[in-house]
């Protein structure tokens, strides 16, 4: 400032002293308030933000996630889906029991099958829009690493996979690319309600095929002798990617495991093995496949095996393959950490074309049976109602829950 400008500046301070002072003091309170007010309207936001609930499930939070067993495409099947205008409609088969799928948070069911643009019921390959009614009746999840797995080759699995993802679900054990392998750790982690659920699926063999040289990422497997006399627990292997599991801090871990031994419920020592390495690596719970029959449901310190759900959706002849189920968990949060609160089953039967008069059906065995008793309109038949009656028993038979 000029030095005439600073004098007459000065003159004017010394000509109103008081105004000035005054002034000074008012300026000197309303900046204090405008401060204080800022840092109670801080404090306030500080609290709001202390008491807001962090992401996640909070304690109290449940969460439940449902499983089937073998969904088999055959040419019985096929013949039961075909529509005169040559599609194939698979809606009909589900209808009964797709409240069973679509009232968990989360459903997973065993795809050992694999799809296709030409269907084939003799190998095996589905067309995409059994993934559509899968879909449709409230399956999330597919596992596809099971015996089905590269029957069609790599380009069959990576079709399978594709095909799962257009439908809207995922693919739970198998992998498109080297790539993908690396990028997902080998498992499948989903966000439901707040809860981070991490499946993992492995197979015991690839109906006795093995994979090609450089490809050994596409499907996660049980045995370093897979395709032989499945002796050698693939420990390693395992270990590796429950460790990339665990790296992701998944509040539940959801084994999917096709192991055993087909129409035998006898649980061999690799198994036992195999399920005290998954439990001792942070796995929850396993659901098991592969025997395509129903097998009992273990529990150990808080933890789950069922080892075999029973074939779902599958032609096949031999003794009690008819007989399935539909197992919900019911997983809480506690103390911030998830806990298996219990579970439940509904037994399913899968009636043949010579049953319903109409094409296969898995059918709900209590409601079909309620509403056989309260005389519906459109109730199965005397001889079916008999025969779920005798499933639901066999059912509740199988699995008897053994505590380890």
């Amino acid at each position: 400032m000029p030095e005439r400008e600073r004098r007459t500046a000065y003159k004017r301070r010394r000509r109103f002293p008081w105004l000035f002072t005054m002034i000074v003091i008012l300026t000197a309170i309303l900046i204090f308030a405008l401060v204080q007010n800022q840092k109670a309207g801080q404090g306030s936001d500080a609290q709001i933000v202390e008491t807001r609930p962090p992401y996640g499930a909070q304690d109290g939070d449940t969460i439940t996630i449902a499983a089937a067993g073998d969904l088999i495409i055959s040419q019985e099947i096929l013949n039961s889906a075909f529509q005169p205008n040559g599609n194939y409609d698979f809606s009909e088969i589900f209808l009964s029991v797709a409240p069973l799928l679509s009232d968990a948070d989360l459903t997973v069911a065993n795809l050992e099958t694999t799809i296709a643009a030409i269907p084939d019921g003799e190998n095996h390959l589905a067309p995409p829009s059994l993934l559509t009614a899968l879909s449709d009746a409230g399956v999330d999840l597919l596992q596809t690493a099971n015996t089905n797995s590269i029957y069609n080759g790599l380009s069959g699995l990576t079709d399978t996979i594709a095909a799962v993802e257009s439908a809207g679900m995922e693919a739970v054990g198998t992998f498109a690319s080297r790539e993908d392998f690396k990028k997902s750790g080998g498992f499948t982690l989903l966000d439901c309600k707040g809860f981070r659920v991490a499946f993992v699926a492995f197979t015991k063999g690839l109906g006795n095929l093995k994979v090609p040289e450089g490809a050994e990422y596409c499907v996660n497997l049980l045995y370093k002798d897979y395709n032989t006399t499945y002796q050698e627990v693939d420990t390693e292997g395992i270990q590796a990617v429950l460790e990339n599991v665990s790296r992701a801090r998944p509040d539940i871990t959801i084994a999917l495991l096709h192991w055993g031994s087909e129409y035998d419920t006898q649980v061999s020592s690799t198994q036992k093995q195999i399920q005290n390495l998954l439990f001792e690596h942070g796995v929850d719970a396993i659901l098991g496949s592969h025997s395509h029959l129903t097998d009992q449901v273990v529990t150990r310190d808080g933890r789950l095996t069922a080892y075999s759900l029973g074939n779902f959706m599958a032609s096949d002849d031999a003794r009690n393959t008819e007989h399935s189920l539909v197992l919900k968990l019911k997983f809480r949060m506690d103390g911030g950490k998830a806990v298996l609160e219990g579970y439940t089953y509904e037994p399913v039967y899968l009636a043949g074309s010579d049953e319903t008069g109409d094409g296969f059906r898995i059918l709900d065995t209590n409601k079909t049976i309620d509403l056989y008793l309260s005389d519906y309109v459109d109730r199965v038949s005397q001889e079916l109602y008999e025969a779920l009656l005798a499933s639901r028993e066999k059912v509740d038979e199988l699995i008897h829950e053994v505590e380890e």
